[in-house]
């Protein structure tokens, strides 16, 4: 592996930039483990590898899907890795021994994203085939059918306290189940087009969802009401991080990374990227280095002390 290190310049800032060849095709996820010491990615290809940061060295290959590798979920509780692909199916692999558990067979299209409780009881995964299904760890047996959308979902998640677990897709809204009995609780209406998006802030207090018509919302968790919203100047996937200290949050859009700051909704800095876009996003939990997954294939890290 061939690491190219180079100096690009935001409009406010310049961070050492290190990027590499991961992936055939799209990297699509990328996460930090071991407190930033390692960070798994997984793309089209079908695998997911852990990798050593910040050498970049690469530590293992898991293989088992048959089709691109969508999500990825870890539980630190019952060091399990989750996996959800266009195989239509979800794997599960033990943490650090790397060896495959399961496979857990349900949805009848594409698995699009897959979230581990805070607990590490139960496994939310959502998928093209318009359901959010739940299942028990570590056995994976199938828990809960969670019906009420009627779009595809792309994005799942737990709230903080595990009591509810949130989905969205195509159509934009933002559903909200119980994951005791999976009964529709309700429905956060305010994206105009497919929901990109979503990720909670590290203070447990707030989400922050992406639309496709270019605009961000922030939702207050306490009491699932919208609180404000920022518009987007640009295109793309709009991936979203929260830095470690929740004072900063980034967005992938197709030719730059763009930070904002959480309490003004202000840009901080831009990050202009060398490829046309961006599928997920990650700040280490010192907050020191930024890495995002490009469509060329490649992981892309800033160093943000530098």
């Amino acid at each position: 592996m061939t690491l190219e290190c180079l100096l690009l310049p935001g409009e406010n800032m310049e961070s050492d930039y290190t990027r590499f060849h991961a992936h055939k095709g799209h990297v699509n996820n990328v996460t930090f483990l071991d407190a930033g010491r390692k960070a798994l990615s997984s793309g089209m290809d079908g695998f997911m590898k852990l990798w050593s940061v910040p050498s970049w060295e690469l530590i293992r290959e898991f293989k088992g899907h048959t089709k691109s590798v969508n999500s990825i979920s870890f539980s630190r509780n019952l060091n399990i890795i989750a996996t959800g692909s266009s195989d239509n199916t979800i794997r599960l692999w033990s943490y650090p021994e790397s060896l495959p558990l399961k496979v857990i067979i349900g949805h009848s299209n594409i698995v699009s994203s897959v979230c581990i409780s805070p607990d590490g009881k139960l496994l939310a995964s959502g998928s093209y085939d318009g359901t959010v299904r739940l299942w028990a760890l570590p056995d994976g047996k199938e828990f809960l059918v969670l019906e009420g959308s009627p779009d595809a979902i792309s994005y799942v998640l737990f709230t903080p306290d595990g009591r509810k677990v949130l989905g969205g897709g195509i159509g934009g809204d933002i559903y909200v189940w119980s994951s005791f009995d999976g009964r529709l609780e309700q429905t956060l209406m305010g994206h105009d087009i497919a929901l990109m998006s979503m990720v909670l802030t590290p203070d447990r207090k707030y989400l922050i969802s992406a639309g496709y018509e270019r605009k961000l919302r922030i939702w207050s968790l306490n009491e699932l009401k919208e609180e404000r919203s920022v518009e987007l100047d640009g295109t793309g996937h709009f991936p979203l991080a929260v830095s470690s200290n929740g004072k900063t949050f980034a967005v992938g859009m197709d030719y730059d990374i763009v930070l904002y700051d959480f309490d003004s909704g202000k840009t901080v800095s831009n990050i202009p990227l060398m490829v046309k876009g961006v599928y997920s996003m990650a700040f280490s939990p010192n907050g020191r280095y930024l890495v995002a997954a490009t469509a060329d294939g490649r992981l892309n890290m800033w160093d943000l002390e530098k």
